[in-house]
C-alpha cells in the first residue's frame, strides 16, 4: 500500500510542477462538467489558497534576501523612526551585498558589538542577528557603526546614488560627487 501511495504522491508532484494552479482548477471543473465527480475533485475545486492543496507543495517560498527586512528593524518603524530609517537603509545595503558582502564580515562586526552575537548559519540569519544587536544600541552608536561600515565598502567609487542616499540618511548631509564642490 505504501508503494502505491508513494507512486501517487510522485505523480501529483509531477502534475503540480508541470501545470499551474489555474490549469489544475480548470481541469477539475472540466471533469465535473463531464459528470465525473468524486470527493477528491470536490476538495480540489472548493479549497483555495492556504488550504491543504497548497500545503502539498511544502514550505512557502521566501522572498529574495534583497527584498527582506529584519524583524528587529521592522519593529522600530513606529517605536523609533530615526533608528528605523538608518537601520532599514543599512539592512537593505547589506542584503544587496554592497556592504559586508561576506558572512565572515557580518559575523566579525556583530561580535565586535556584542559578546552574545553568534552566527554559524546563513548570511540571511547573520544579517537579521546583526540588525537585532544594532537595534538595541543608541542612535549615535548606530550611526557610527554604519558610517564605519560604509566607509570601508563605499561601493563602486563611493559615487553611486544608493551610497549617497545611505550617507544622507545616516549623517543628514549630502555627499558631493567627484565633480561637485560643497558650498
Amino acid at each position: 500500500m505504501t508503494d502505491r501511495v508513494s507512486q501517487l504522491a510522485t505523480r501529483i508532484s509531477e502534475i503540480e510542477k508541470e501545470f499551474s494552479k489555474t490549469e489544475i482548477r480548470k481541469a477539475v471543473k472540466l471533469l465535473e462538467q463531464r459528470g465525473s465527480t468524486s470527493r477528491v475533485q470536490a476538495f480540489l475545486l472548493h479549497h483555495g489558497e492556504g488550504s491543504a492543496t497548497s500545503k502539498l507543495r511544502g514550505k512557502h517560498r521566501r522572498k529574495p534576501v534583497e527584498e527582506e527586512r529584519s524583524k528587529a528593524v521592522l519593529d522600530l518603524e513606529h517605536k523609533d523612526p530615526e533608528k528605523y530609517a538608518v537601520l532599514s537603509e543599512f539592512d537593505a545595503i547589506i542584503r544587496t551585498g554592497s556592504v559586508l558582502p561576506e558572512v565572515i564580515e557580518i559575523r566579525m562586526l556583530g561580535e565586535s558589538l556584542s559578546k552574545r552575537f553568534s552566527c554559524k548559519s546563513s548570511r540571511r540569519d547573520a544579517i537579521s542577528k546583526l540588525m537585532k544587536v544594532l537595534a538595541e544600541k543608541p542612535l549615535p552608536e548606530i550611526r557610527r557603526v554604519v558610517g564605519n561600515a560604509l566607509s570601508t565598502h563605499p561601493g563602486d567609487d563611493g559615487d553611486s546614488d544608493y551610497y549617497k542616499l545611505a550617507q544622507f540618511i545616516i549623517t543628514g548631509k549630502t555627499i558631493p560627487s567627484h565633480g561637485e564642490r560643497r558650498i
